[in-house]
């Protein structure tokens, strides 16, 4: 790329997501067209439809990091309407790094390989009979056919580790797979890739993935008990060997995280929206993620369960302990710091805190004993993931 630095260094860049960046490498494969790019490009942004907004000239597409993975250049057509968007070029500037497995990853032809097409890992039974049929030919391909998994990692990875250990099982044999992108007719794809496709072991229906992620917000005034319970219920998770269970406090992501934000109602919103992004992440990955803020709207409330869902499961946990028992415990001298008006915009004293009415569990800890409210916490989450 260093030699194309002083041609592209005004040159607008887009960053791409995950399931755009499988498209864009097909596209520089030769296995699909400039124009599903174009389309795809242009559907992200409506805008781009207006005559007016059409793009004209180049465009550096990069991934989430920033690194320009391909040039393209933009032109204007007067068909099938006026001033229609189109790309006349796609060059590649670097290689790609998303995405896992990216040695084993098909993103051109195969040539002339035979190809033996799977949607999920080959059973024992499977591969007896591709033994005793001696379809195993030299140069024989596993290939692991998958729609874009962005959301579910951990299984894609483990599916494409068991295929390469089939393939090892056999001389000559090598486990590949593709991202086929939903803009892409599966079929015709798969025979740019290969036009030796000697059997077809997909199953009919896709496995559905395992959500085995979780996020758990535990929300509540500050002195409710919210980081106790939470710890609380990390202790009982880490007893359970197979859970990885991270709190997320929301003093520590002050701290780290958020350190420079302050407390207006902006302020906050963006450190529980940070929070609630790392939540997903860990929660994405299959792990657990305990949060515990303050999380006093709904609407932040609303948008960090949005992302939990998108990768995994959610609960909302209302430690509703009172007021007046918070004020009255007030470890750190925040409530009388706030009566005093040396502390603006505090939840509970001159800041609303907006109950929750979407909550999965509503814990008055001046009521229960963190030991009865842990109890209610795993109780609700053993019933939620066994679901």
């Amino acid at each position: 790329m260093d030699s194309d630095a002083p041609e592209l260094i005004d040159v607008p860049l887009r960053q791409l997501d995950e399931p755009l960046l499988d498209l864009l490498e097909l596209v520089l494969g030769g296995l699909v067209s400039k124009s599903v790019l174009a389309s795809r490009l242009t559907a992200e942004q409506p805008e781009l439809a207006t005559a007016k907004s059409v793009p004209e000239g180049p465009e550096i597409l990069a991934d989430p990091d920033g690194t320009g993975l391909a040039l393209v250049r933009w032109v204007r057509d007067d068909v099938p309407t006026p001033q229609t968007a189109r790309i006349s070029e796609v060059r590649a500037l670097a290689a790609p790094e998303h995405g896992v497995f990216r040695m084993l990853r098909v993103t051109g032809s195969l040539g002339d390989a035979p190809v033996i097409l799977f949607s999920q890992p080959p059973t024992l039974a499977e591969l007896a009979e591709l033994r005793t049929r001696n379809m195993l030919l030299p140069d024989t391909v596993f290939l692991l056919v998958l729609s874009n998994p962005a959301n579910e990692q951990g299984t894609t990875a483990s599916q494409i580790q068991q295929l390469e250990h089939a393939a090892q099982l056999f001389t000559g044999v090598r486990a590949r797979y593709v991202i086929i992108p939903a803009e892409v007719g599966p079929a015709e794809l798969l025979k740019r890739i290969s036009p030796r496709i000697i059997r077809d072991l997909r199953v009919a229906k896709p496995v559905r993935a395992v959500r085995s992620g979780t996020v758990i917000m535990f929300s509540g005034l500050s002195g409710s008990g919210k980081s106790t319970l939470a710890r609380a219920v990390r202790q009982q998770l880490q007893v359970a060997q197979s859970h990885r269970p991270i709190l997320l406090d929301g003093d520590d992501i002050r701290r780290f995280i958020s350190k420079g934000l302050g407390f207006s109602r902006e302020d906050r919103e963006t450190n529980v929206e940070r929070i609630g992004w790392i939540a997903a992440r860990i929660s994405e990955s299959g792990g657990i993620a305990l949060c515990a803020p303050i999380a006093p709207f709904a609407t932040t409330r609303a948008t960090v369960r949005k992302h939990a869902l998108e990768v995994g499961n959610f609960l909302l946990i209302h430690v509703s302990t009172p007021l007046e028992v918070c004020e009255a415990r007030d470890r750190k001298g925040l409530y009388a710091k706030a009566r005093a008006g040396l502390l603006k915009d505090f939840t509970g004293i001159d800041s609303p805190y907006e109950i929750p009415m979407d909550a999965d569990l509503s814990l008055d800890l001046s009521k229960l004993s963190i030991a009865e409210a842990t109890s209610r916490v795993m109780e609700l989450l053993a019933s939620e993931t066994d679901s």
